[in-house]
């Protein structure tokens, strides 16, 4: 069963309309190791599909530890797609990402702790209504608190072809008006 992201919110969890920051990295790990794309582009295509906002955020090694095959793909994730921020080298990428979630107040998806930055952080961090973590079982994407319940892309390949096609609808919204 797949439910709509959010439905059903009361206060203690976020809204449908919250600006969604994924820890990109981080969620790539959910199918193990080595890392794969085709989680948190999952995530931001169904985000985008609900026209619901969505970051992911990347580290600078990102491409250094991805699978293999999926480097050529997360340069175009990076160069094709407004909803990518990818922190430049020497800078924490999780304090760039606790900064700019307090700024917008933004929720982030992560299963990360966060412990270096718990002390400047601790009030993002430890609410409930803006932190949240998920896991993948029987090839399905899940973030309990958000009810989320979402099929995995069987590839990263696939997951991409799906999120070309939403980024340019979006794009096509922006340009006539619509979004």
């Amino acid at each position: 069963m797949i439910h709509e992201p959010f439905a059903g919110a009361t206060p203690r969890t976020p809204r449908s309309t919250s600006l969604l920051f994924i820890d990109a990295l981080n969620v790539a790990y959910w199918c193990g190791n080595p890392p794969s794309l085709r989680v948190p582009m999952t995530l931001l295509a169904h985000r985008l599909e609900l026209q619901q906002p969505a970051i992911l955020y990347f580290d600078a090694s990102a491409p250094h530890r991805l699978a293999k095959d999926e480097a050529d793909l997360y340069a175009q994730l990076r160069q094709s797609s407004g909803h990518v921020v990818e922190v430049p080298s020497g800078v924490p990428a999780d304090r760039v990402l606790l900064q700019h979630a307090r700024s917008a107040g933004a929720c982030i998806l992560s299963r990360d702790k966060f412990g270096d930055h718990r002390r400047r952080f601790r009030k993002l961090i430890d609410d409930p209504t803006r932190m949240f973590t998920g896991y993948v079982r029987d090839n399905r994407v899940q973030v309990p608190v958000c009810a989320l319940d979402i099929p995995l892309a069987v590839t990263a390949d696939a997951a991409w072809v799906q999120l070309q096609r939403l980024i340019a609808r979006a794009g096509d919204a922006l340009d006539d008006g619509t979004g």
